[in-house]
């Protein structure tokens, strides 16, 4: 019985060091969650890879993390923005979500964020402030200072909606 206890005991301290010890995503660490880093935030989601996750953003910066409209993580974005489409004119036009309800929140986005089951993002170009923000599927976001810059940077990697139906 004694042994039991102190195998207990040890089991529960190794248990502690050991979550001490595992390294942390960006947004695990305390630190502020920007569009910079918002990939790391769906990486170290639970169920990331096999099944699909969205962010739902506020224009206070305030989000939920949720697989089929529950929630998985609520974080706060320092830098917020809005979603935009870009036509096969290549012309800008702002989204304007519908109002969702996750758990008993209820509200519209100013941007949603997609990862899909097999870990590939829905692109998103988003705008926040001066800045221009093109999220690519594979979860690497592009920053550009303007629109030309970036639609210029889509057409050369054919994810303009024309060319290969990626941009939205």
């Amino acid at each position: 019985m004694e042994l039991l206890v102190v195998l207990l005991l040890m089991g529960i301290i190794y248990a502690l060091a050991f979550s001490y010890m595992m390294p942390k995503s960006d947004w695990e660490k305390g630190k502020d969650l920007t569009l910079q880093n918002i990939a790391s935030l769906f990486t170290s989601a639970p169920g990331y890879g096999e099944k699909e996750l969205s962010l739902y953003c506020k224009e206070n910066g305030e989000c939920l993390l949720a697989s089929n409209l529950k929630v998985v993580r609520e974080v706060l974005l320092k830098d917020t923005g809005r979603g935009y489409i870009v036509n096969p004119d290549e012309t800008f036009q702002s989204i304007e979500y519908q109002h969702i309800k996750i758990g008993s929140e209820e509200f519209r986005p100013s941007f949603v964020v997609k990862c899909r089951a097999n870990g590939l993002f829905d692109p998103q170009v988003i705008r926040s402030g001066d800045k221009w923000y093109y999220l690519h599927p594979f979860g690497k976001l592009h920053t550009f200072s303007d629109p030309v810059t970036m639609v210029s940077f889509m057409r050369q990697s054919d994810f303009l909606p024309d060319r290969a139906g990626y941009a939205q």
